[in-house]
C-alpha cells in the first residue's frame, strides 16, 4: 500500500475543500493518505506528495520534504502556477501514473541559508531564494560579498538577491536577473536597484559558498534576511550570511504535458510576439 501525502494551504477554503475530495479518491485505490497543512514543522512517511495551492506552497513543501527525499507533484490551486503547474482538471490523470510508477521525476538545487550572529545561528533551505533588503523603503545598503574566501564586490542598493536556477524566475527576474534552466546547478547573484552601472546579475559556481555581511549607511535600520519570501529575520551590522549549495535536492514529478520551456511561454509570455 502506498502512502500518499497531501500539503495544502488551510488558509485557501479551495485547497481545504479538495483534500476531502482528494483523500477519499486516493482511497479508494486503495492508499493511505496523510494530510498535512503547509505551516507543518514535521512530515511523516510518504511515497511523494500532492501539493494543493499555489507556487507558495510548493515554497514551504519543497522546504518540508526535500531533505527526505520525497517526490512531489504541484497541483495549481493559485493564480501563477509556475512550479505547481498541473491544473486540478488532469490531476487524477498524473496521480494514477504515479501510482503506476509511470512517472519521471527532475532534480531542483535548493539553498542552505545559514544566519550566522555572535548569539545564535539560524539555519533554513531555500528552493527559490535568499534576499538581503533594507529594513525600511528608502534605506540604501552596504553588502559585502564573498565567494569562498576570496572577496567578490561591495554592492550598494536596495538589496541582493542571491537564488537558484528555479528561483532565477522569480523575484530575480523581476530585478532583471537571467532565466536560467531549472536542471543547472549554479548560484545566480542580482542586486536590486544598485546605486552604480556597473554592478549587474552574476551567475557563479556552487563549489564555493557565498557570504555576506550588510548594513544600512546611517545604521539606524537593520537589514533583512528574506528567505523564498516566507521567512525574515533582522540582520546586524557584524552578522554574517552564508549561502552554500543544500545538500539535498528538490524531486520534483515532471507533467509530461507542461515541459519547462512552454511553461516559461503560458506562465511568462515568453517569446512571444504579437
Amino acid at each position: 500500500m502506498k502512502t500518499v501525502g497531501i500539503i495544502y494551504n488551510p488558509d485557501k477554503i479551495r485547497a481545504k475543500a479538495e483534500v476531502s475530495t482528494l483523500a477519499k479518491w486516493l482511497k479508494s485505490k486503495k492508499c493511505r493518505v496523510e494530510a498535512i497543512p503547509s505551516s507543518a514543522s514535521h512530515a511523516p512517511f510518504m511515497d511523494f506528495a500532492v501539493i494543493l495551492g499555489g507556487d507558495g506552497t510548493m515554497l514551504k513543501a519543497g522546504r518540508l520534504l526535500s531533505p527526505k527525499g520525497i517526490p512531489l507533484l504541484g497541483v495549481n490551486l493559485g493564480s501563477l502556477g509556475f512550479l505547481a503547474d498541473t491544473n486540478p482538471s488532469e490531476s487524477r490523470a498524473l496521480i494514477s501514473q504515479v501510482l503506476s510508477g509511470l512517472y519521471e521525476t527532475e532534480e531542483r538545487m535548493m539553498l542552505s541559508v545559514v544566519l550566522k550572529s555572535k548569539t545564535k545561528t539560524i539555519r533554513h533551505l531555500a528552493l527559490n531564494d535568499a534576499v538581503i533588503l533594507s529594513g525600511t523603503t528608502g534605506r540604501i545598503l552596504n553588502i559585502s560579498a564573498n565567494i569562498g574566501t576570496e572577496f567578490l564586490a561591495d554592492y550598494v542598493g536596495d538589496g541582493l538577491i542571491v537564488s537558484t536556477p528555479t528561483g532565477s524566475t522569480a523575484y530575480s527576474l523581476a530585478a532583471d536577473g537571467p532565466i536560467v534552466h531549472p536542471n543547472l546547478s549554479l548560484f545566480v547573484i542580482t542586486p536590486i536597484c544598485p546605486h552604480t552601472l556597473a554592478e549587474r546579475p552574476m551567475i557563479v559556481s556552487t563549489r564555493h559558498p557565498l557570504s555576506f555581511q550588510a548594513a544600512t549607511k546611517d545604521g539606524k535600520v537593520k537589514p533583512v534576511l528574506s528567505i523564498d519570501g516566507q521567512l525574515r529575520y533582522s540582520i546586524a551590522p557584524q552578522d554574517w550570511i552564508f549561502v552554500s549549495r543544500a545538500e539535498h535536492s528538490l524531486r520534483l514529478i515532471v507533467n509530461p504535458k507542461k515541459r519547462y520551456l512552454q511553461v516559461l511561454r503560458t506562465k511568462l509570455k515568453w517569446n512571444e510576439r504579437g
